[in-house]
């Protein structure tokens, strides 16, 4: 996006505010507390925008720098994008609240026991505890987090047929990351032809409508994450909504995210249209781009609410979830996903989703 073309974005957006004490009141955040397939508790926060069937943003920390959703930046940015989406920020396991695990369940998984420190009785995990080749695990709390809005969707709490992903950093790459897994995870449907079921024609991943992602990094942990791959189905092939911000000053963010928009963008195919590389004037970085005078949320609000909602919504219908069976494509394997007759019937099974990240 050009400069000129920013500055009027962002002008649009300080057009559509209410005047002075007219502003709305933020929504309340109301807490939530979601369990992973393998035992983990995860908090967090909902943000209800009052709207029914509103779409639904959720929001990703980075990992293992001491960020939480309780970090300075993330609250400010719920509240603004409430006044036109349900918002939910959590913390990914090993951060913030979400430190309680089942060992019972945590440490049955054999990845858990040989990844994670503490095995096998320690009751409560840290992010200090994780080699991180684990980090790519982290995609299961993801996983958690759309069933729990799926449910919620089904009692007309948000519409998660419209999902957008906000994500800061190493937490962006992991939302990448799962971002391709759901471009390659299908609904099983009934086969009226032959009985039985097969996959649905439509992949979950499209009902990742957008993504906005803060200094998306390009590694995970240790490991490097070819960003143009991970992304190739959902940005280059789909077509999803896409914004890069970054600090001008931020040389090595400006450097991924523009080589990004160049190697996933064509300009000449209509779908791209929103796929963008935005620079602020600072060299800040991640969630620290939620800076009052960055005006950064605002004009995320603006993007999504009146480009992205308008163009890219997906009409609200029932998920289904709880009696959902799910497969996933891994390479060239079919891999259950989850049979709601077996094991934890509110979650997708445990992945490496290490598949996803190359």
């Amino acid at each position: 996006m050009s400069r000129s073309c920013r500055g009027v974005l962002v002008l649009a957006a300080l057009a559509a505010l209410p005047a002075p004490g007219a502003l709305a009141q933020p929504a309340k955040p109301d807490p939530i507390k979601v369990t992973t397939v393998d035992g983990v508790e995860l908090h967090g926060s909902f943000y209800a925008s009052g709207k029914r069937n509103a779409p639904i943003v959720i929001c990703i920390h980075n990992i293992g720098t001491g960020e939480s959703s309780s970090s300075k930046g993330w609250a400010p940015l719920a509240e603004t994008l409430s006044a036109n989406f349900n918002v939910l920020t959590f913390d990914l396991r090993g951060h913030g609240k979400s430190t309680t695990i089942d060992p019972t369940l945590f440490w049955n998984q054999a990845d858990n026991a040989k990844l994670v420190k503490g095995y096998p009785k320690k009751e409560t995990i840290a992010v200090s505890d994780f080699d991180k080749r684990y980090y790519p695990f982290l995609a299961n709390d993801l996983a958690a987090i759309k069933a729990f809005v799926d449910r919620k969707n089904d009692n007309g709490g948000c519409n998660s047929a419209s999902t957008i992903l906000v994500g800061a950093e190493q937490g962006a790459t992991l939302g990448a990351i799962w971002q391709n897994s759901e471009w390659n995870r299908f609904k099983l449907v009934p086969n009226p032809m032959f009985g039985g079921a097969k996959p649905a024609a439509d992949p979950e991943g499209k009902d990742i409508i957008a993504t906005v992602w803060l200094s998306i990094s390009p590694k995970l942990g240790d490991s490097p994450i070819t960003l143009k791959n991970v992304l190739n189905v959902p940005v280059a092939q789909k077509g999803t909504a896409t914004v890069f911000m970054y600090g001008s000053g931020d040389k090595s963010g400006k450097d991924v995210a523009t080589a990004l928009e160049k190697n996933l963008k064509d300009a000449k195919n209509k779908k791209h249209e929103y796929i963008i590389a935005d620079s602020r004037k600072t060299d800040l970085k991640g969630i620290k781009l939620i800076q009052k005078s960055l005006e950064v949320d605002v004009a995320i609000n603006d993007f999504l609410s009146k480009q992205v909602i308008p163009n890219r919504a997906n009409e609200y219908g029932e998920r289904e979830w709880r009696k959902s069976a799910f497969i996933w494509n891994v390479g060239n394997q079919v891999v259950p996903a989850r049979d709601p007759l077996v094991g934890d019937k509110m979650n997708l099974n445990f992945l490496n989703y290490t598949h996803f990240a190359r």
